[in-house]
Formats: structure tokens, C-alpha cells, sequence
């Protein structure tokens, strides 16, 4: 079994030099392919995050609540993942481009909705091999 701690140092290594190399021939983003493993540490550290960073996320939260207090514009938190890279954002109704089920009040929903759909697709995946070894 590998030491998780090493797993998450090599994988931060490894995106490190994927994102050096992109800056170096001048794009500011890159396309890393993970595998499941990867994938899976990700999710980990997410989790971790969002149960032993409620300060960080409470600011976050204030932060935006602050700035519609001031301009009365209503913001949202949505999260978005593609291939452009991973992006939480908060903008007013007027500037989003998203379906409302998509948009959120907090930051906390914002992310345990993308962690939700994560969760489901690998289940899904996970029920297709099963099927499929069934089949075999």
C-alpha cells in the first residue's frame, strides 16, 4: 500500500511541472490527465478541506455577502470543472451565464454539489465494470 502523504507529494510534484511547463510555452493553464487514484486523493483532500477550513470558507461567504450588501446585487456560488481548470466563483445573476440549479447561496453547496456528482458518476462507473465483469 502506498503512504498516502507520498502519493499526495508526488502528485503535487507532478502538477507542479505540468503547470511550469504550460507557463514556460506561455499558456496559463494546463490539461493534466489524473488517474482514478489521483482522482480519488483529490476528492480526499476536498473533503478534508471543506470539514477543517470552515473559517476560510465562512470569510469566503461573508466576503460576497458584504459586497451585496453594498451594491444590492444578489450573487451565487457555483463551481465549475473543465478543461480550463477548476474555478469557485461568486457573480450576480446578471453576470451569470449558469442554470439557477446550478448556483448556490453558499460556498459550502457550491462544492459538496460538484463532490455529490463525483460521488455519482464513479458509482455509476463503478456499477458498469461490475455489470460488465459480470457479463465476462
Amino acid at each position: 500500500m502506498t503512504d498516502p502523504r507520498s502519493a499526495r507529494e508526488t502528485l503535487a510534484a507532478r502538477l507542479s511541472r505540468e503547470m511550469m511547463e504550460a507557463e514556460r510555452q506561455g499558456f496559463g493553464t494546463s490539461t493534466v490527465w489524473l488517474t482514478r487514484e489521483e482522482t480519488d486523493l483529490i476528492c480526499a483532500a476536498l473533503r478534508t478541506v471543506s470539514g477543517s477550513d470552515s473559517a476560510r470558507l465562512d470569510f469566503m461567504d461573508r466576503c460576497v455577502a458584504a459586497l451585496s450588501a453594498r451594491d444590492g446585487a444578489i450573487r451565487s456560488w457555483r463551481v465549475t470543472i473543465d478543461q480550463g481548470g477548476l474555478t469557485l466563483s461568486a457573480a450576480s445573476s446578471a453576470q451569470r451565464h449558469a442554470p439557477a440549479s446550478s448556483v448556490h447561496a453558499s460556498c459550502r453547496a457550491a462544492i459538496d454539489e460538484r463532490i455529490a456528482e463525483l460521488d455519482s458518476a464513479r458509482a455509476i462507473t463503478a456499477d458498469g465494470q461490475a455489470d460488465y465483469k459480470s457479463r465476462a
